[in-house]
């Protein structure tokens, strides 16, 4: 009975880590690639990121919503800011929601 017990756990504890390990993943994968097209995104329009950036969260399926994606431009700095909410199945049949939050604050260089 002891060992059916420790297998149950084990198995929920696998299977947690498993949910949360691949949502963490995606997230760490979309906030690469929102800095890599911040960063080389020197002479595109604010509008053109903001599309760049929830065409990434589509890719990586990340329920972002549009109003929760802020993009500013100063010069050479380029802000980023994204949250949103995922719910990961922790146990089977209970979902956690979980905040994620992207900030992305990168300088461009332009070489004249």
């Amino acid at each position: 009975m002891k060992a059916i017990i420790k297998l149950v756990i084990a198995a929920l504890v696998v299977h947690a880590t498993w949910r949360a390990g691949n949502v963490y993943l995606r997230y760490y994968q979309f906030k690469d690639n929102v800095q890599q097209a911040a960063q080389f995104s020197d002479r595109r329009p604010e509008h053109e990121l903001r599309e760049r950036v929830m065409s990434l969260a589509g890719q990586y399926e990340i329920p972002l919503a549009p109003e929760a994606l802020q993009v500013r431009r100063e010069d050479n700095h380029t802000i980023v800011d994204a949250t949103y909410t995922e719910r990961i199945e922790l146990l089977p049949r209970y979902f956690y929601p979980w905040e994620f939050k992207v900030n992305v604050d990168t300088f461009t260089y332009v070489a004249k």
